[in-house]
């Protein structure tokens, strides 16, 4: 039970629960009436959980605890202002969008991008310019986009409205942001970061700088990727001396979110934060000891090793563990899903060759251990094996576009084995998820790469969001 001295800092929570202490009688949603119909484990979360009341205050319009919440945050991630998200991060992108580019015109982004950048853009019948992000070949690793490769993107279309990046990736490295904020101001073009997987970044000094700190004009974090609170939680974070109007990003935030924002996800942003805020670098610190002490005993016991990040144009994020099975004769998938199934031990994500672990501080020392026994049980049966050979790359070339993107997303497709799908005209987002980034995009022409990179995802049994029994839509008209 929080005190009630420490529920000042965290105005929600403490809002939430003087309504419930008053014992009301409730004939307003929630039509549970705070809990008393849901299943017993969800009774007590739905104690908290209300609709607009008086002195609940109104997410679209905050005056009162939200708007006091949201100031705290504010100040907390070093924004000018900032906003919650309880659609995710996915909602803040389409705000970010929307606020930035007018209906018809064009963004710069990575093609490292999330497909809700794409499902924006093609909401508001918008184009992407795409910027391929550099890769680390060895590991097949996309790394992110640098300033020169937007700057090159910017004279070519000298018509695009802003610019979008990824900041971290999945994989935790983040491109050195100041570059790209001096080229941004230098072209008069609006910063939006998509760094979903970096609200934790201002915990802690060995961290890459937040976005917003690095002259961005809006910026999106996922509070629940990292740090203690419920999923589909995230801020958007504004600078108010940036080229993109406060008043404007509120109304497209407005736009994209439900008019029935769950309590309990504001109070989980107002909560995450008051804890991160007083206990953060500590809880942290002690992570990083956790993560060195298990990266030494790894180096020692496996033949297993943790893919190094030393790259002149980018930083990373030492939470992050990606790990390597190349030396064991697995890829990816494999090592994942015996991690899953015989350990127990659940990973963010696999590729070819690596598995993808998120590690925040509430993981402790005996969870390194239990991660350890597993790796070494792993590196005892398969590190005789031969080396995996090496795999396709990621697609490396853009497939060319004939297709607006609305366009093609709206017009009438038909499925097609994926195998005989090279020449066609995409039809949907071809999109393994994790990470979400798409290969191909509606409207784009499908290439033998894309095909033969997918023909292992489906091989080795990863989702590939698209294709379905191995069937791919593609654009009746064009084919």
């Amino acid at each position: 039970m929080i005190k009630m001295n420490a529920k000042k800092r965290i105005p929600i929570y403490r809002m939430l629960k003087e309504y419930e202490m008053k014992e009301p009688l409730p004939f307003h949603m929630p039509g549970h009436i705070l809990g008393r119909g849901l299943h017993e484990e969800l009774k007590f979360a739905g104690s908290l959980d209300i609709t607009e009341i008086p002195g609940s205050d109104c997410l679209h319009e905050p005056v009162g605890v939200i708007k006091e919440a949201q100031d705290y945050a504010a100040s907390c991630f070093g924004a000018d202002y900032s906003l919650f998200l309880v659609n995710g991060s996915t909602s803040g992108i389409h705000a970010m969008i929307q606020a930035a580019v007018k209906p018809g015109g064009k963004l710069i982004l990575g093609r490292d991008s999330h497909i809700s950048a794409i499902n924006a853009l093609a909401q508001i019948n918008a184009e992407p310019v795409f910027v391929f992000p550099e890769m680390d070949e060895k590991n097949q690793i996309p790394l992110g986009v640098t300033a020169e490769s937007l700057e090159k993107a910017i004279k070519e279309n000298p018509d695009a409205q802003a610019i979008l990046i990824t900041r971290p990736g999945y994989y935790g490295t983040t491109t050195q942001l100041s570059k790209i904020s001096k080229l941004a101001k230098v072209y008069k073009m609006p910063l939006l970061v998509d760094e979903a997987h970096g609200a934790h970044f201002c915990f802690h000094e060995d961290f890459p700088k937040p976005a917003i700190t690095l002259g961005a004009d809006l910026c999106v974090q996922s509070l629940h990727k990292t740090l203690p609170a419920l999923t589909q939680t995230a801020i958007l974070h504004g600078n108010s001396k940036g080229l993109i109007d406060k008043s404007i990003v509120k109304k497209t935030v407005s736009m994209v979110q439900t008019t029935s924002p769950s309590y309990l996800l504001m109070a989980s942003i107002d909560m995450a934060r008051n804890i991160m805020e007083n206990k953060g670098r500590e809880l942290y610190e002690e992570l990083k000891q956790n993560i060195s002490n298990f990266i030494i005993k790894l180096n020692k016991n496996t033949c297993i090793r943790r893919v190094a990040y030393e790259y002149s144009k980018f930083e990373s994020d030492f939470s992050r563990l990606v790990l390597s099975f190349k030396s064991t004769g697995l890829s990816g998938f494999d090592a994942e899903r015996i991690l899953r199934v015989q350990f127990g031990i659940v990973a963010e994500m696999a590729d070819l060759n690596n598995i993808v672990l998120i590690a925040t501080p509430f993981h402790i020392s005996e969870d390194f251990d239990k991660l350890l026994m597993a790796l070494k049980n792993i590196s005892e049966r398969f590190c005789a094996c031969s080396a995996k050979a090496d795999l396709p790359r990621w697609p490396q070339n853009l497939p060319p576009r004939i297709l607006p993107l609305r366009k093609a997303l709206y017009e009438k497709t038909e499925g097609i084995p994926y195998k005989d799908a090279e020449g066609k005209v995409c039809g949907v987002c071809i999109t393994p998820y994790p990470p979400g980034i798409p290969l191909v995009t509606p409207g784009e022409i499908i290439n033998r790469e894309v095909i033969d990179y997918v023909d292992i995802l489906i091989r080795e049994n990863f989702p590939v969001h698209g294709i379905n029994n191995r069937k791919i839509k593609v654009l009746k008209a064009h084919n």
